[in-house]
């Protein structure tokens, strides 16, 4: 059963009670404001590389590697 609910340094705090008088539990919630919700600042969207991207990238770098171990360069 709830004991008593208020705010508090940007928080609603609850408090419960098992026999009416003292507390047996607290909840703490944070109260979002619309800047929480709604950041002002844009947020930068970077795509991530699908997967036959990732794929020709890794073939590029060991065919890249095979190369200069194969010229002496070292490598693999």
């Amino acid at each position: 059963m709830v004991l008593r609910e208020y705010e508090e340094n940007g928080f609603k705090i609850t408090e419960y009670t098992s026999d009416g008088e003292t507390v047996s539990g607290r909840i703490e919630e944070k109260i979002l404001t619309d800047d929480d919700i709604f950041p002002s600042e844009p947020v930068e969207y970077k795509p991530q590389p699908t997967l036959e991207e990732m794929q020709a990238e890794t073939l590029l770098n060991t065919k890249y590697l095979v190369s200069r171990s194969e010229l002496g360069l070292g490598g693999i």
